[in-house]
């Protein structure tokens, strides 16, 4: 089971809506050790290797009937809400929640089918575009992959060098610091007479935001994936006068989820460049403290 930001913001005590006791992990699979003897899925058999779709939506609600299921108004998530998520040695779950894995899909690399869903979700639509992405952490990474599958042309933006390296490593076409006081002029040059179509913020606070909405070109997209700490406030203005498109992008498909686990099997997605780091599951609390200080580290635990 992966650590997520999402799980850090719990631990830390600034998620303002979840808080303890509660067992996390929402990116996770393992082996399948017992089926309900009412099961009717024969699929799965005892043994299967699984990663866990984690959300469990109603299937009745507009956004569930439309194919929205991400954004099912019924929805519950493994580790959020009052489902106890994978952080745990068993866990019970749905029959329709499991994703199939080839008996040589390495376990510890099910925790990534989430991550990689996201940059799914995120980017997978966008094809031929100019795009710059701010904050190539895990998910960064993941959405510049995507990016490129898709012959879009992608500029990474972050403040760690380290990330901006592995970027770099992952075929990025310009790796800038953000705190470059150049950045602008070095993306115009690089650029020529082209503009900016999309900007996905993987990070989601002020200085990022109004970059964004002063980088993009008319009629431009820009996709907020990072999650803001704060409020922010907006230059609505010119977010008005430019039709600047400025969207959210939440969760993920059981097709992106699908996809993902495509990707990672045909190496599609290069997980080489993701650093991570492995606890066993006896030591989720020194695996959290790990995490507070590597922030750009995947931490894993493994029962």
């Amino acid at each position: 089971v992966g650590i997520c930001g999402s799980d850090m913001h719990i631990y830390n005590g600034v998620n303002p809506v979840l808080k303890p006791p509660i067992v996390l992990g929402h990116e996770f699979g393992g082996i399948i050790e017992e089926i309900s003897s009412n099961s009717k899925n024969n699929q799965i058999k005892i043994g299967q290797k699984v990663a866990v779709f984690p959300l469990i939506n109603c299937g009745k609600c507009y956004y569930c009937i439309n194919n929205m299921d991400n954004l099912c108004i019924n929805q519950k998530i493994f580790g959020n809400d009052e489902i106890s998520g994978g952080m745990q040695e068993k866990v019970a779950v749905p029959l329709k929640n499991l994703v199939k894995l080839p008996d040589s899909f390495d376990i510890i690399y099910s925790s990534l089918v989430e991550p990689v869903a996201v940059a799914t979700h995120v980017a997978d639509d966008i094809k031929d575009s100019n795009i710059i992405i701010i904050g190539v952490g895990t998910i960064g990474l993941l959405i510049q992959q995507v990016c490129k599958k898709n012959n879009n042309s992608v500029i990474t933006l972050d403040i760690n060098s380290l990330s901006l390296r592995k970027s770099d490593n992952l075929q990025s076409d310009l790796t800038i610091n953000f705190k470059d006081p150049n950045k602008v002029k070095k993306i115009l040059k690089f650029l020529g007479k082209n503009k900016i179509d999309t900007v996905i913020d993987c990070v989601g606070n002020k200085h990022t935001l109004e970059f964004s909405i002063n980088i993009i070109r008319k009629k431009g997209n820009i996709i907020l994936v990072g999650v803001p700490e704060n409020e922010i406030n907006l230059d609505v203005v010119k977010i008005l006068c430019n039709e600047i498109n400025l969207r959210g992008s939440y969760l993920y498909s059981f097709d992106d989820f699908y996809k993902a686990k495509e990707y990672i099997i045909n190496n599609n997605i290069d997980i080489s460049e993701i650093d991570l780091k492995i606890f066993n599951l006896f030591k989720t609390i020194d695996a959290f403290k790990y995490k507070n200080n590597h922030p750009d580290k995947k931490v894993i635990l493994k029962n």
